[in-house]
């Protein structure tokens, strides 16, 4: 469950700010939006917080990555949340086309979330151009948390709180050293990782204020996992996580070189390498 709240929290960073009074203006619209961001950023929340403000009647999710059984014939009017619309595969793109042509009263307004570019990816052929514009209309983009530092120090407050709250504790703190820590991390996975966090340290606090030696980073985020088979080779190992990271960062090289402890131009090298393999 996530603790971000574009109501409860006071935002100063300009670009979510734009964001969320753009999703306010657009929210009683029927508008399609397409939330775009890193992994853990909030896009699903801000999908949610729009539908909460609108005059939507009914809420459907479609998960993409894991879609499951999904039937598309049950949806009737309302607004359907599409989560990481960068991984809809071609079959569920045909039936998003087929929501989005209907013509009874029975076509939901589309809210999307999507790491990557859709729109590079209509380029590339990897996504229906014909989908793309009836469905991503308004473009909202949310910043990672390592670029949001004129708010850090409101977010965690906010979720160290709303975490006592749900955990049934109260009189919580971080000590400075805890803090510093806390600030000095780059977060790969943005708000989520940092929830987990806060919420890890005030599950285990033995006292009222939490030490440095409390906040403990996961050595790879969940995000970044890379599935290793048995006996691949170490250059396809490489590729994989080269990959799965630019994935992570919604195609942004320069996060995804700093991420990996390369340089952007070892990182373009790697990439011309592996177009040259498949040509």
């Amino acid at each position: 469950m996530s603790y971000f709240d574009f109501d409860a929290l006071h935002i100063e960073d300009k670009k979510v700010n734009e964001a969320k009074q753009l999703s306010l203006q657009l929210a009683p619209t029927q508008a399609s939006l397409l939330i775009v961001g890193e992994a853990g950023v909030g896009k699903t929340s801000l999908a949610r917080y729009i539908y909460t403000k609108s005059r939507s009647s009914r809420l459907y999710v479609l998960e993409c990555k894991n879609p499951g059984g999904f039937d598309f014939a049950r949806v009737e009017g309302g607004t359907l949340l599409i989560e990481d619309l960068d991984a809809a595969s071609s079959a569920i793109q045909t039936e998003l086309m087929k929501l989005a042509e209907r013509t009874d009263g029975t076509k939901p307004r589309f809210i999307s979330t999507s790491r990557r570019d859709i729109r590079a990816m209509v380029k590339q052929e990897q996504f229906r151009q014909d989908l793309f514009y009836k469905i991503a209309v308004v473009h909202l983009e949310l910043p990672r948390l390592e670029d949001r530092a004129i708010d850090f120090h409101n977010i965690v407050n906010f979720i160290l709180e709303v975490s006592q709250i749900m955990h049934g504790k109260s009189g919580l703190q971080f000590s400075a050293d805890a803090y510093s820590r806390l600030n000095s991390w780059n977060w790969p996975g943005n708000i989520r990782e940092l929830e987990n966090v806060i919420e890890r340290s005030v599950v285990l606090a033995k006292n009222s204020v939490i030490g440095a030696d409390s906040i403990q980073f996961e050595a790879v985020a969940e995000d970044m996992s890379v599935d290793f088979a048995p006996g691949m080779s170490l250059s396809e190992v490489e590729k994989r996580l080269i990959l799965q990271t630019l994935e992570l960062t919604a195609q942004n090289r320069t996060r995804a070189a700093q991420m990996l402890g390369i340089s952007i131009r070892t990182l373009r090298n790697k990439l011309n390498e592996y177009k040259e393999a498949v040509v």
